[in-house]
């Protein structure tokens, strides 16, 4: 709704000619956010060849979308460069920590580390280069200990509800499941905070018909989610609570039409993989698989065991 509102605003002040530049970047991430594929490489053609932080960050985050990580990572690693040429703490510290999610989304744990570090370095209370760090841990070096020691230590300042969520699924890991649920029913208590808007929606989808067993509810809130943003992972939540549902030919429908080669983000591809499979489609499955297990650091231990199972 928020992001919709602003569509509206935006497009009155580039009717007016109102800070032009500053007005189309901003149209573009609206664009994308919403899933207007075709209006957001509208305006990203005004700035694509400009070679300004703002512009490289928006290059990036499109080179992403479209599957292309390796451009991805050479756009964002440009834009570090203009943030540290600035000297910029607040730029440097943004673009470290994002580098370094590209950096970890293609196996290069060593510099998403470093450059975690480096956040941290310019802000030791960098709660989202924590958690990377938290993340590295456990998906990486195995040690679930060691990263609920790191999350605790973040969440005695920051209680993001996705915390309890990442703690929930360390604890799936270590067998520990009354801690498990203790951490999911602790993310539906938090999110009930009318601050936080629809900004955990599609946390809340997956909780519901994956953990609690509401796919009534959850197929309701995928429903509303594609109705105001229809992105293809809003589209894959509703696809996954139709397969949960057991409802596995709709699935199939909806993943055929709004998912498949529309995002390379490996839980949505994980579902495609599994609704593929309930459909009788075995061949494009075990090609999806391998490509999935290439991303078993993204994903995490507990998802690439289900991977293993297709």
């Amino acid at each position: 709704m928020y992001k919709r509102q602003g569509l509206v605003l935006l497009k009155k002040a580039e009717a007016l000619g109102e800070n032009l530049d500053a007005t189309q970047k901003m149209l573009f991430d609206v664009h994308l956010e919403l899933g207007n594929i075709e209006e957001a490489e509208q305006y990203l053609a005004n700035f694509k060849n400009d070679n300004s932080f703002d512009a490289l960050i928006r290059l990036s985050k499109w080179y992403d979308h479209e599957g292309k990580l390796m451009a991805a990572i050479k756009a964002m690693e440009r834009a570090k460069l203009k943030a540290e040429d600035a000297n910029n703490n607040y730029l440097k510290q943004w673009s470290y920590t994002n580098l370094a999610d590209f950096y970890g989304h293609a196996g290069r744990i060593k510099d998403a580390y470093t450059h975690y570090l480096k956040a941290l370095a310019l802000d030791s209370n960098d709660a989202y280069a924590k958690k990377g760090i938290a993340w590295i841990v456990f998906s990486h070096e195995k040690n679930p200990a060691e990263a609920l020691r790191i999350l605790n230590t973040i969440m005695i300042q920051h209680k993001a509800p996705d915390y309890y969520l990442l703690k929930a699924e360390i604890a799936e890991y270590m067998g520990e499941n009354a801690e498990k649920e203790e951490n999911i029913q602790a993310f539906m208590t938090a999110i009930q905070d009318k601050d936080y808007g629809v900004m955990y929606t599609s946390y809340a989808v997956s909780v519901l018909s994956e953990e609690l067993n509401n796919t009534g509810k959850a197929l309701e809130i995928a429903q509303q989610e594609v109705a105001l943003r229809p992105t293809a992972q809003s589209y894959d939540l509703l696809a996954w609570t139709y397969h949960l549902q057991g409802n596995s030919a709709k699935a199939l429908e909806v993943i055929q039409n709004h998912v498949i080669d529309k995002t390379f983000e490996p839980v949505a591809m994980y579902h495609v993989a599994e609704i593929l499979k309930a459909n009788g489609n075995t061949e494009n499955v075990l090609e999806i698989k391998s490509e999935l297990l290439e991303s078993s650091f993204e994903v995490g231990p507990v998802l690439t065991e289900k991977i293993q199972r297709l």
